[in-house]
């Protein structure tokens, strides 16, 4: 099992969904208004003993941009 990272591009919830890897490329509906989500490219992490490690940076999103007010 591996968790997949979604984003709706109706709403822009972002969520995540746990299936099988044989499911990986099947679609996935938005639980919030019921589109069909696009799957993120994410990073991912990994156990090792008692510790679980990390990525250092974070993947790669687009950022926000902030608007200013004038």
């Amino acid at each position: 099992m591996a968790i997949y990272e979604f984003i709706c591009p109706k709403c822009g919830n972002e969520f995540e969904l746990m299936r099988p890897m044989s499911e990986s490329d099947s679609r996935a509906t938005c639980p919030k208004c019921g589109a069909i989500a696009k799957r993120q490219v994410s990073s991912f992490g990994s156990k090792t003993g008692f510790y679980v490690k990390v990525p250092e940076k974070p993947p790669f999103r687009k950022k926000a941009r902030k608007t200013q007010a004038k």
